[in-house]
């Protein structure tokens, strides 16, 4: 796919996968905290959405374990798409539209995720099998582009929201009805920025009452 440019209970935030994604990044007190650690740590974060069954989670693992440039490319590869999303995500926060560079790297991935199926003789030849051929781990992370992808292209591109908590910066898709969330949640980040401002006019206040600085009292 080639992308053109052109009081009630808060929905669950876990059902696209590219939002899922871009979240194995985290802030935690404003710092940075990697979900996506090392080869085996991506291995299991997409044997867990099912882009990986586990026979080819087995096989990957297997495959990369002997080759510790290979492997640290290939997570590269899938942080890079990370950043993209994250980048694409404040592209449209900010100005509403994806920046030409975000939008030709999300095509270069989908792009390199092409498969097709081969028709084969299994062994002994009495029985045929189909098989997928293709390179497994990029059609995983086309497949978290093209969830992106399909989300600008049938969804609603102006409820996806990053948490305005400085702290957290959590991408969400705002399913709320009005449509005007500004934090990922109201009982964390919501109820934090309340008791922030409280305190901003508590401090202003106290100030306001306190004389000047040289004054007699």
């Amino acid at each position: 796919m080639v992308l053109t440019q052109g009081t009630y209970a808060e929905p669950s935030q876990d059902d696209e996968l590219f939002v899922r994604f871009a979240n194995t990044l985290e802030l935690s007190r404003g710092e940075p905290v990697e979900q996506l650690v090392d080869l085996d740590a991506l291995l299991d974060w997409l044997h867990g959405q099912g882009l990986l069954s586990n026979r080819a989670r087995a096989a990957e693992s297997g495959r990369l374990r002997g080759d510790e440039q290979e492997s640290v490319r290939r997570l590269q590869r899938f942080q890079r798409l990370r950043d993209v999303l994250r980048a694409g995500a404040r592209d449209l926060v900010e100005r509403g539209d994806l920046r030409p560079a975000h939008l030709g790297e999300l095509n270069h991935i989908l792009r390199h995720g092409l498969h097709y199926h081969q028709l084969r003789h299994e062994r002994g030849g009495t029985r045929f099998a189909v098989s997928q051929v293709g390179d497994r781990l990029d059609q995983a992370r086309a497949t978290i582009a093209g969830s992106f992808a399909h989300f600008l292209a049938e969804d609603d591109p102006d409820r996806l929201r990053i948490c305005a908590n400085d702290g957290c910066r959590y991408i969400f898709i705002d399913r709320s009805p009005a449509g005007r969330r500004r934090w990922c949640d109201m009982r964390t980040c919501g109820n934090q920025a309340k008791v922030a401002r409280h305190r901003a006019r508590a401090r202003a206040s106290e100030s306001a009452a306190l004389p000047p600085a040289g004054a007699s009292v």
